[in-house]
């Protein structure tokens, strides 16, 4: 369907609304979204105040001398695995690695023989379920064997090359692994592309559950933030303490702070994460086993609601892609590693945003949009979003996009200030109230700011590493921090143009059409099949481009479970070249943590070192991924003829 346009080049918004109105659905609506709906906005604004009734305020200073809190804290096992375990390994990886590629020979064979007509019932099935299968091999056997929960959740700073030692097998093992199981999931996606049988349904939500138990049994491998969110969770929840004020630190006597890595930093998260936290330690009690487990099983629940979300979103928005992208959520290892395996909270701050394009969904497939009930959904929406930044700020970067999807139909500039206060306002006493439980002015603006003056993993760190070789670090800083700062302004500004564009279906003249049309600009910009696309879409695929410029220009901290943000949108969104790059990314991503565990141990820790995997590592997850950005773009446009608007 396309939009409709005004003559003369101008803006027409009765074409957002029916394009908007052939989405609905003439049955009755049935009443549980209303239900789910309420119980969100209970539990958002009711969830400080039984963090108050429960905990306290979070206004103590730290005791001046030991409490006397007596903690249940298991010795440290000692690192180093087995010799013959480390042969088992490198067997294992081997031969996950050589079936994986065995089955895509398989998969290529098979679909040779469809093309010549040859009629094979059930093998996209069968070959499905062998992948599958062979996923949880090499899980169980490379992740759970060698890295398990118990009894690793012990360790001091745990992480794989302790564990290991930085023996070299393992780093072999391991790296077969990952690429077996990236490589599977690969088959995997081209065997659910364009299907929907409830065969396949079954074998990708089964086998969603099973992956993320086994990764809930795996310790954390590349991160600590697990213990580092416990440790924020009990200055909260038994010294009343403020996280945004106080750091471990000053509980110097606190056992569990061993554990942890960021131990002279306030929090770098939101309010809603520093509640969750509290909870997660309040009903854990003292014992490190269940407080590890609470964090891990809250991003396991988290994992099981998103992959839901982007089922229920897809089968509404785009049926015939709805299984391939909640497998390109569901089984990809980055997400199962980082999220549910090591824990991360990112995986908290997805479900929200994907509960908020859920709502925003329902009320897209309602007649006339203009109901209560759909600015109910609305409105829902908004809060899961502002939810969402109480997590991590990075959703507010979608806010823009949402403000315009929701308010441009309207017919007046009265009513759209109207709608959209009666948008804001419930989502800014949100933020309000939240903040107010930990306000301390200018400590939570710290959350926000100390984020420029850091550089890891990123073109800027790689451009800081470089002019450092000239100048100090701080005037380093400083020459790359502006101009990729104004970048991403410009180029956050023409998406947010461009979407203006889309959603009115702005007619543009000739000379304009071809340029916007050219090779140069359909690189940049995106080919015109964006323009056919529905309202809910062009938002995907709005906040989306937004995501990945704030990571590629904006974002001067990264590590790649940042990832898990952008494929969460991606498998909403279907792009072929933007899933070919963060397939690539991916992968590079996760073998990333592979070398920082054992290629820069072996190299010598120090700063060059440091710099050197530095730059290795970021031209291992960009190179790659661009090139084939570039070639699938150009290939799409051989494909595509030049279409004047």
């Amino acid at each position: 369907m396309g939009f409709g346009h005004g003559p003369g080049g101008s803006l027409s918004t009765s074409s957002l609304d029916e394009s908007r109105a052939t989405d609905a659905t003439s049955t009755p609506q049935p009443r549980w979204p209303l239900r789910i709906s309420l119980l969100v906005v209970l539990a958002l604004f009711w969830l400080p105040l039984a963090f108050l009734v429960a905990i306290g305020w979070p206004t103590a200073a730290p005791p001046t001398a030991d409490p006397g809190t007596r903690l249940i804290v298991p010795p440290s096992p000692p690192g180093g695995l087995p010799l013959d375990l480390i042969r088992w390994l490198i067997v294992f990886g081997g031969l996950g690695l050589g079936l994986a590629l065995g089955l895509a020979l398989t998969v290529w064979l098979f679909g040779q023989a469809r093309r010549a007509g040859v009629e094979l019932p059930g093998w996209r099935f069968t070959l499905l379920a062998v992948a599958g299968l062979l996923s949880l091999l090499v899980y169980a056997l490379n992740l759970v064997l060698p890295f398990p929960l118990e009894p690793y959740y012990g360790m001091v700073v745990v992480c794989m090359n302790r564990i290991a030692e930085q023996d070299a097998g393992v780093a072999l093992a391991t790296t077969a692994a990952i690429v077996a199981l990236f490589l599977l999931y690969a088959l995997a996606y081209r065997l659910c592309r364009a299907q929907h049988g409830r065969r396949l349904w079954a074998i990708v939500l089964i086998g969603a559950v099973l992956l993320a138990l086994l990764n809930l049994f795996v310790i954390p491998t590349s991160s600590t933030d697990v213990y580092d969110n416990l440790v924020r969770g009990r200055i909260a929840d038994v010294y009343h303490g403020n996280t945004y004020v106080y750091t471990p630190v000053d509980y110097a006597w606190e056992p569990f702070a061993e554990y942890i890595s960021w131990d002279d930093t306030t929090s770098a998260y939101g309010p809603l994460w520093e509640m969750l936290s509290a909870f997660i330690s309040h009903v854990a009690g003292d014992h490190l086993w269940p407080n590890v487990l609470g964090h891990k099983l809250l991003a396991l629940g988290s994992y099981l609601v998103s992959v839901a979300l982007v089922a229920a979103i897809l089968r509404r928005i785009a049926p015939d892609r709805a299984l391939a992208g909640t497998l390109l959520w569901a089984w990809n290892p980055l997400i199962l590693i980082e999220g549910v395996a090591n824990a991360h909270n990112d995986m908290v701050m997805v479900a929200l945003i994907l509960g908020a394009f859920w709502f925003l969904n329902l009320s897209a497939g309602r007649a006339g949009h203009t109901g209560p009930r759909d600015w109910l959904y609305n409105g829902i929406a908004l809060l899961l979003l502002t939810a969402g930044v109480l997590v991590k700020f990075v959703p507010a970067l979608f806010l823009p996009f949402v403000i315009l999807y929701l308010l441009l139909p309207e017919p007046s500039w009265r009513r759209r200030i109207g709608l959209g206060l009666l948008l804001l306002i419930p989502a800014a006493l949100l933020v309000a109230e939240y903040y107010g439980v930990f306000w301390s002015w200018p400590a939570v603006a710290d959350t926000f700011t100390r984020r420029t003056e850091m550089f890891r993993m990123s073109i800027p760190s790689v451009a800081v590493e470089a002019l450092q070789i000239h100048i100090d670090q701080e005037a380093a800083k400083a020459a790359v921090r502006q101009p990729f700062m104004i970048a991403f302004a410009l180029g956050y500004l023409a998406l947010l143009v461009r979407t203006i564009w889309l959603l009115l279906g702005i007619q543009l003249p000739p000379r304009f059409a071809q340029l916007r049309d050219s090779r140069v600009a359909r690189l940049f910009l995106g080919t015109s099949s964006t323009n056919t696309k529905r309202p809910i879409e062009i938002l995907i695929w709005a906040c989306l481009n937004a995501l990945l410029l704030y990571l590629l220009l904006a974002n001067f901290w990264f590590w790649p479970w940042y990832l898990i943000w952008p494929i969460a949108l991606m498998a909403l969104a279907g792009d072929t070249r933007l899933t070919a790059v963060l397939f690539l990314v991916a992968i590079g991503g996760e073998l990333a943590m592979v070398a920082w565990n054992f290629v820069w141990y072996w190299w010598g820790i120090t700063w060059d070192t440091l710099y050197q995997m530095d730059a290795l590592v970021v031209l291992g997850m960009v190179g790659p991924a661009l090139l084939a950005y570039i070639i699938l773009s150009f290939k799409r446009q051989s494909r595509q003829p030049t279409r004047d608007t």
